[in-house]
C-alpha cells in the first residue's frame, strides 16, 4: 500500500511539474515590464518605485471594466495624445507616407511617447493613498520625463521614444500590394507570416501597420514583447 502512494505521489508530482512547465513557457504579462504593479519589486526597476503609482492590479494601468475611454482600445484607462504631435519618420527610399498616428499606436504611445506618466488613470481603482504619485503630479512634458528616462532608468526600462519618431520604424501606413510593387524590397501582404495566416490578416490592422504589428503587448516571450525572435521578424516583411 505504502508502494502504491508512494508511486501515485511521484505521479502527481510529474503532472504538475509539466503542467507548471508548460504554463512557464507561455508569455504573460504578469511579471514583466509591463506589469507596472510589480515595477517596485522587480529589482531591476527598484529605482522607480518612488515615482510610480502603485495600484496593485496588473490590468489597470491600461484597461478598466466601466467608464472607460471610449476613444481608445477594449475598455482603455488611458487618456490619449495628439494623433499629430509627431516628427514621423521620412527617407528618400520611403513609399508609404503617413498622415497621422492611428488610434492603435496611440495605445502604445500613451505610455511610450513620455507625455503622459505610466500611472496617469482616468479611473483609479482606488483613492490615492500614498506618497508614490510623483508622476501624477510631474508636469508632463518630455524634457521633464527626459530627467529620469534619458539616464539609467531610461535605459533600463527601454520605453522612453519621445514625440520625436524620425528615427523609429514608421506605422500607421498602408500595406498593399501597391505598395509592395513600388517598394520593391517588402512582400506582398498576402505571403505566409509564419503565425498560421498572412501578413495581412496576423499582422496589420485595417490594412495599416501598427506598433502591435510586431509588438505584443501581453505577451514577452521574446523580448520587447516581440511576436517573433530577432531578425526573424524583420524579413517576415523584408524581403532581404
Amino acid at each position: 500500500m505504502k508502494i502504491k502512494k508512494s508511486i501515485y505521489l511521484i505521479l502527481t508530482i510529474m503532472v504538475f511539474m509539466l503542467a507548471t512547465s508548460s504554463l512557464s513557457q507561455a508569455g504573460t504579462i504578469v511579471g514583466s515590464r509591463h506589469d507596472l504593479s510589480a515595477l517596485s519589486k522587480k529589482g531591476s526597476h527598484s529605482e522607480t518605485f518612488f515615482v510610480i503609482e502603485d495600484y496593485e492590479q496588473v490590468c489597470v494601468y491600461c484597461h478598466i471594466p466601466h467608464n472607460s475611454n471610449q476613444n481608445g482600445g477594449p475598455l482603455w484607462n488611458r487618456p490619449l495624445p495628439s494623433a499629430n504631435a509627431y516628427n514621423l519618420y521620412d527617407s528618400e527610399t520611403l513609399d508609404s507616407s503617413t498622415a497621422s498616428i492611428n488610434t492603435k499606436s496611440l495605445l502604445c504611445l500613451s505610455c511610450h511617447d513620455c507625455t503622459i506618466a505610466v500611472d496617469t488613470l482616468l479611473n483609479s481603482p482606488w483613492e490615492k493613498i500614498s506618497n508614490y504619485g510623483d508622476h501624477m503630479r510631474a508636469q508632463r512634458t518630455s524634457e521633464n520625463c527626459g530627467n529620469c528616462h534619458y539616464g539609467g532608468i531610461g535605459r533600463k526600462l527601454g520605453s522612453f521614444l519621445s514625440q520625436d519618431l524620425s528615427n523609429d520604424h514608421p506605422v500607421s501606413f498602408t500595406y498593399d500590394s501597391t505598395l509592395a510593387t513600388a517598394d520593391g524590397g517588402l512582400k506582398d501582404p498576402s505571403a505566409p507570416s509564419g503565425l498560421g495566416g498572412s501578413i495581412a490578416n496576423d499582422m496589420l490592422s485595417n490594412g495599416q501597420l501598427e506598433c502591435t504589428s510586431c509588438h505584443d503587448v501581453h505577451d514577452p516571450q521574446y523580448g520587447n514583447f516581440l511576436i517573433k525572435e530577432g531578425q526573424n521578424l524583420c524579413v517576415t516583411c523584408h524581403d532581404k
